[in-house]
């Protein structure tokens, strides 16, 4: 089991492993073979690498803005509440990973949903929260592995089919799908724009005068989001809250920088590794993709990678970035509403912000314009406050104080299983 734990923790080996053997089963030559693996492990890398630099930046942002506005509440945090209670719900978690894997290639086998879900630590953080809820139930273990397993199955072939005729829009063709723990939002989002957008007005074809022509270069546009966010954070924090966020960065280094440097540097580590990972997802969607098709062709022909929501981020930048910043508004606006309706504060995860508002954002514009981003935005941001509050009690058996799982797709489940289930108990 801490074999399968330790694998599934590292998505970019999984998608190597799945990329030999394509490789293999198209009969590929030795030089194609291990390059084309290599190839495969070294771009998600890379996608991992950007991105972890991102959480870097993102996670001294946040702890600067929480302590500036003096904001205290819960945090969602699926790697968080998955690290507190692995040693209670581990093993159990991991048997319904590997079942669930099962039930996604048996359905795509032999139905018309053909998405086979490659985001596995997604899934395994759906397993933590699964039976949390199914444990708190009074359920035994070899009915949550059994009720988790078929639930979670049949998940990672359907969310992926649902969404793909909004993400084939984005994509341009049927080479691959999503894979991502606010499918929900996105579909929600891609029907609000839909309802209430407008295509003719999209936010990658927005009109700007030539005096802020140089907001049409993506890296730049994303440097000057984040300096602007720095820059009020370091306004109204004081200089002991500084000087924590500058130590997360730089550790021991951060006596020898200056706050101008700090808000200066991290504004740019912060463009330059949003380019790294849309760079590698570019580099990556060009190996997995044919290598797929060997596997497709002896497991369930017409099988279709559902991966990472990151591979998006370079069809819509502008999209992207409004995405963020309204989904991130909205949660601060929740911060102020929940004390006065009996809700827990959820702490903003600026990560979960940038990356599902953003994708939910590329989402709304594909399907309703510049009205689009912004309404699947704020339904995004309602989500991601709304949700973590409702279910905070029913992973109270846990332990795990102070945190809550994140995502739609895992806290929506949540408790529909707890509302089901619990009628029967």
């Amino acid at each position: 089991m801490d074999i399968l734990l330790s694998l599934v923790k590292t998505p970019s080996l999984i998608i190597a492993i799945v990329a030999f053997l394509g490789l293999l089963f198209q009969k590929a030559t030795l030089s194609r073979l291990i390059t084309g693996t290599f190839l495969s492990f070294i771009d998600f890398t890379m996608i991992k690498v950007g991105g972890g630099i991102l959480m870097k930046v993102l996670t001294a942002f946040s702890s600067l803005f929480s302590h500036a506005f003096n904001i205290v509440g819960v945090v969602p945090s699926n790697e968080a509440i998955m690290a507190a209670t692995i040693d209670k719900i581990g093993t159990t978690a991991a048997l319904i990973l590997l079942f669930s894997m099962i039930i996604n290639i048996l359905l795509v086998r032999f139905t018309r949903m053909k998405n086979i879900y490659l985001s596995l630590h997604l899934v395994l953080f759906m397993a933590f929260a699964l039976t949390a809820v199914l444990a708190q139930l009074g359920y035994s273990v070899m009915s949550i592995v059994i009720i988790a397993s078929a639930f979670i199955g049949f998940y990672m072939a359907f969310a992926p089919h649902v969404l793909g005729r909004f993400s084939r829009k984005i994509i341009g063709s049927d080479e691959y799908s999503i894979s991502n723990a606010a499918i929900s939002s996105y579909i929600l989002g891609s029907y609000m724009g839909k309802w209430f957008g407008n295509t003719k007005h999209d936010t990658e074809h927005l009109k700007i005068s030539n005096r802020f022509d140089f907001l049409r270069e993506p890296n730049v546009a994303t440097l000057l989001t984040m300096l602007i966010l720095l820059v009020i954070s370091c306004i109204f924090a004081t200089q002991p809250q500084i000087k924590d966020a500058m130590v997360m960065v730089y550790g021991s280094g951060a006596a020898d920088k200056n706050v101008l440097i700090f808000i200066l540097e991290q504004s740019a580590t912060f463009a330059c590794d949003l380019y790294l990972a849309k760079a590698g997802v570019g580099l990556f969607t060009a190996e997995i993709a044919p290598a797929f098709k060997g596997f497709a062709k002896v497991f369930a022909p017409g099988t279709v990678p559902a991966v990472d929501v990151m591979v998006l981020f370079d069809k819509a930048p502008n999209a992207t970035l409004i995405g963020f910043l309204v989904s991130f508004l909205v949660e601060l606006i929740c911060i102020l509403i929940f004390p006065f309706i009996g809700l827990p504060i959820i702490v903003p995860g600026i990560m979960a912000s940038f990356i599902t508002g953003g994708a939910a954002a590329i989402f709304g514009n594909a399907t309703g314009g510049f009205r689009g981003p912004i309404i699947a935005s704020f339904i995004n941001g309602l989500l991601l406050c709304v949700l973590p509050a409702l279910t905070l009690p029913l992973f109270a058996d846990l332990g795990a104080k102070g945190v809550t799982f994140a995502d739609p797709d895992f806290t929506i489940p949540s408790l529909i299983l707890n509302f089901v289930l619990g009628l029967f108990k």
